[in-house]
């Protein structure tokens, strides 16, 4: 029987699977920065530009990462066995302590989308030099590991300079400098609270993106604002902050210590500047190294028995004992010192909801809503009559500027000319009334809303018969309407408008206007014909 059979690693497949992991390119900003602060760095340098690629118009984005940190060297660690620079490369082997987000070894892999990896650090008086032999991206497709190669000297300098050549991500993720800073102060190391936990250090970044001829700076760390309980004035400027607390959450299976550090504020909406987007950013963010992870609102929603509540709060709840996925982007929550820790941050929300300052503000900022909603309604109400009023006013204007109809012998007819099928069905009527002779047909049915419009009674040659009529205010938007010409036996117009001697249906069957006179005119198609009707021609013609 085989024994010890050891199951092989696609290694290829995960290098591959591990980068795929990372689905927004901007998530590069928050791997480099987060080394660059894990290597003791006081300051960054983060630079994004275009190059033409050879041969062709297209362009390639380069990145470029050079800190003043630590460091890497080619000395095999005995714990580990391997180097600081073959963890850079390497897949699931890092050097940072336990517990922090590192320790995976996956956050360089987003490196390898690209089409080349190029690294300069120096160590203890020694500068090593790195770089992928075949482009890292097309090779894993290809279903092979790329391979590197790394030479030392004693060249003088400090830190780490990382250039990404053919970076694979949309450019246009890279052109808006807002948009970058907004999400290197919200996603990365550069947007942590752990100031709030005695955690003083600092560090600088210069940042450079396409649309920039020169870096600027972007500031490091999270600050709420100042406190303002006074509601006497509105919640638009409230804020009350609730911590920072470390609570004990107790011990896992292990005996191991599961601690979390929370801090959140209730904020008024002049005070949730802070926030870039509100209803997308706002709420409670479960954090590991005092870096926002993943939103999770339906811990507030479960407190304080509502979906809405979130808007008014921040919340950062931070524990080095959460557990992230491969791409960083989620926390794991098939693990003791989650349950542990979820359960200790609902007690800090509890304590929020509770708090009669929270109770005030809540209850405040309703009946604001409320007198706003009633407000809101008000001046839609008043807006909607004001566009009722000056509707009913244009068209009194424009009624008086229409010409006169002219048609004494009519009674009941309009007073001014028909400008639309309506009107002219109306004075069609009036004329049928008045027992108009330039009208032979009276009206039997009326059905504007399906199918052809009249269904009309007349004499043709001594005999009872009946004929379909179609009301249009000119002759020419007979021909602008699926008209089906076989469905109509007469037309009636105010006017003929802009046609010509010959028409088209919009089915495509052609048509040639003839003229019998006295506002009498006939559509020829084939060998059937349309009688035509001109109202306003037959008036005349009296």
């Amino acid at each position: 029987m085989p024994t010890g059979i050891k199951p092989r690693v696609n290694e290829a497949r995960e290098f591959l699977e591990i980068a795929k992991d990372f689905k927004d390119p901007r998530e590069i900003m928050r791997e480099a920065l987060s080394n660059s602060w894990d290597a003791g760095a006081k300051k960054v340098a983060l630079k994004f530009d275009l190059q033409k690629i050879l041969g062709t118009r297209a362009k390639k984005i380069m990145v470029e990462i050079d800190d003043d940190g630590e460091g890497m060297s080619d000395e095999r660690r005995k714990e580990i066995g391997t180097s600081e620079i073959e963890d850079f490369f390497n897949l699931g082997d890092s050097h940072k302590p336990h517990g922090s987000i590192g320790t995976k070894g996956h956050g360089t892999k987003i490196y390898y989308k690209s089409g080349g990896i190029i690294v300069d650090t120096w160590k203890n008086g020694t500068h090593i030099h790195a770089e992928t032999e075949v482009p890292p991206w097309k090779t894993l497709k290809g279903g092979y590991v790329p391979t590197y190669r790394y030479e030392k000297d004693s060249i003088e300098g400090k830190g780490t300079k990382i250039l990404i050549d053919g970076f694979e991500g949309k450019q246009s993720e890279f052109e808006s400098i807002q948009e970058v800073i907004e999400y290197i102060q919200w996603y990365t190391v550069f947007g942590s609270f752990g100031n709030y936990f005695g955690t003083e250090r600092k560090m600088d970044v210069e940042l450079k993106t396409f649309s920039l001829t020169a870096p600027v700076s972007v500031k490091f760390g999270f600050m709420f604002p100042n406190e303002n309980t006074d509601l006497s004035k509105g919640s638009e400027d409230y804020c009350k902050i609730f911590g920072p607390e470390t609570i004990d959450c107790g011990k896992n299976d292990e005996g191991e210590k599961v601690t979390v550090n929370v801090i959140g504020a209730v904020l008024g909406e002049s005070k949730r500047g802070l926030i870039p987007h509100t209803y997308e950013m706002s709420g409670i963010w479960l954090c590991k190294d005092f870096i926002k992870v993943e939103r999770n609102n339906s811990l507030i929603e479960e407190i304080f028995g509502g979906q809405y509540f979130y808007r008014s709060m921040l919340i950062f709840a931070n524990s080095q004992q959460f557990d992230l996925t491969a791409n960083r982007n989620n926390i794991r929550s098939d693990q003791e010192e989650y349950y542990l820790a979820i359960t200790a941050i609902k007690n800090f929300i509890r304590k929020i909801k509770d708090d009669p300052a929270t109770n005030s503000y809540f209850a405040t900022k309703k009946l604001e809503d409320e007198m706003r909603q009633k407000q809101l309604a008000e001046e839609t109400i008043k807006k909607r009559r004001s566009e009722r009023r000056k509707e009913l006013d244009q068209r009194l204007d424009e009624y008086k500027g229409r010409p006169e109809l002219l048609a004494p012998n009519v009674k009941g007819a309009l007073l001014k000319e028909p400008k639309s099928e309506a009107e002219t069905a109306l004075l069609l009527q009036a004329m049928i009334s008045s027992d108009h002779p330039g009208i032979d047909f009276r009206i039997g049915e009326y059905k504007t809303w399906t199918g052809t419009d009249l269904l009309v009674e007349y004499i043709n040659k001594g005999i009872p018969s009946y004929a379909w009529v179609e009301i249009v205010g000119t002759l020419e938007k007979l021909f602008t309407w699926a008209h089906p010409p076989e469905e109509i036996h007469k037309v009636v117009c105010w006017q003929l408008g802009n046609v010509s001697e010959h028409l088209t249906f919009t089915d495509g069957k052609t048509a040639k206007l003839g003229k019998k006179g006295n506002g009498r005119y006939h559509l020829d198609i084939g060998v059937d014909s349309i009688d035509v009707y001109v109202l306003r021609e037959i008036l005349q013609s009296e």
